[in-house]
Parts: C-alpha cells; structure tokens; sequence
C-alpha cells in the first residue's frame, strides 16, 4: 500500500523509513458516540481515544477520487 499522509512535521518529526501506527476512527470518544463537531481534550470526561497517541489529526473526508473510466473499482484513490 502506498499512502501520502501530510503530518506537521513541527510537531512530529518523522524521516524516510520512520515506522507508525494509524488509526481511523469516527470519533474520539471512548463511549463510541459521535463528537459534538469540535474537539476539546479538556472536554473529554472518561478519557479520549486520543491518549493512547503521542500525534493526533482529526479531520474528514472530503473527495475520493478513483479511475472513474473503468468499470473496474479501483484500486488507487487520492
């Protein structure tokens, strides 16, 4: 698999060859419920998923893009 992951590299260095763990997830809660739109640590009673990592990046999907000429699924999105 190849993967393009655009970290800040400020807060997390990381060089050619670097191992690491990604996780996706729908929220951050513990509890599995959805999160309320923004994310705040502090806000997190019980815990957050988040702090079990040393580097956290939450966002959403915005565009899958595919080989949409073949019939074929694809096997390389962007």
């Amino acid at each position: 698999m190849d993967l393009i992951l655009d970290i800040n590299s400020w807060l997390y260095p990381m060089e050619l060859g670097d191992k690491f763990r990604l996780v996706l997830a729908t929220t951050l809660r513990e509890d599995g419920y959805p999160d309320g739109g923004e994310w705040n640590a502090t806000d997190q009673e019980g815990g957050s998923r988040a702090d079990s990592f040393e580097y956290v990046m939450s966002g959403k999907v915005y565009r899958i893009e595919g080989d949409e000429a073949s019939n074929e699924p694809s096997s390389r999105f962007s």
